[in-house]
């Protein structure tokens, strides 16, 4: 019985993966489309399409009234590798200095990928103290126009609840992580691993993480 389960477990998985392929999280026809809005009163139409582009120019939720006009981070034009996190740190940094500290030693001493070929970016633009999906879904359409940009190959998430929310999946975490499977996005393989957050916050992590590192090299070197 134990192998029948576990066969009708696969099954399910399988078609977990079907389905969020065709429900691609940042294409335009699936589950996680998004359109224009209509022209507002008042407003010009120039600057609905500054806005459609731009985060810079949005209101669509309440936290763009404590929005930054600067990341204070490098990123190249174009980046093999992309890194994405789940938000803006209050301090307009995309990274506590603690946190972006361990994020360069993941790059540059874990998966030796030099700066000038990976970018990091944030899934919403603004500080926010904790992950909201309401406000990822305000922000979703500046990512999917970033990952165009930078015409990544491999993409990295950090964080549970980004993950879960860009892969469209409740599965236990653990069964997610880069460690066990990649996924795509937008045809780009993807993988999850905990946040340098979520690391410092409970340092058992950080060797979970460097399983899922190790895990990415193989696949990306």
């Amino acid at each position: 019985m134990s192998g029948l389960k576990e066969s009708i477990e696969n099954l399910l998985e399988l078609k977990d993966e079907v389905m969020r392929a065709y429900y691609d999280p940042l294409g335009e026809d699936g589950v996680f489309s998004y359109s224009a809005k209509e022209k507002e009163p008042g407003i010009k139409q120039d600057s609905r399409d500054k806005e459609s582009s731009d985060p810079a120019f949005c209101r669509s939720c309440p936290l763009w009234q404590a929005r930054l006009d600067d990341y204070f981070y490098f990123n190249p034009k174009k980046a093999s590798l992309l890194c994405v996190i789940p938000s803006v740190e209050q301090s307009g940094k995309l990274l506590k200095d603690d946190a972006m500290e361990m994020y360069e030693n993941q790059m540059t001493g874990v998966l030796n990928v030099p700066r000038g070929k990976r970018a990091l970016l944030p899934l919403i633009k603004c500080p926010t103290p904790s992950f909201d999906s309401s406000y990822a879904d305000s922000c979703r359409k500046y990512l999917r126009a970033e990952m165009l940009s930078f015409e990544p190959d491999s993409i990295i998430l950090f964080g549970i609840d980004l993950a879960h929310y860009m892969l469209r999946t409740d599965l236990p975490y653990e069964r997610i992580r880069a460690r066990e499977r990649e996924f795509h996005i937008n045809g780009i393989r993807t993988f999850a691993t905990y946040s340098q957050r979520e690391c410092i916050e409970d340092k058992r992590l950080k060797r979970a993480v460097y399983e899922d590192l190790l895990r990415i090299r193989e696949v990306i070197s």
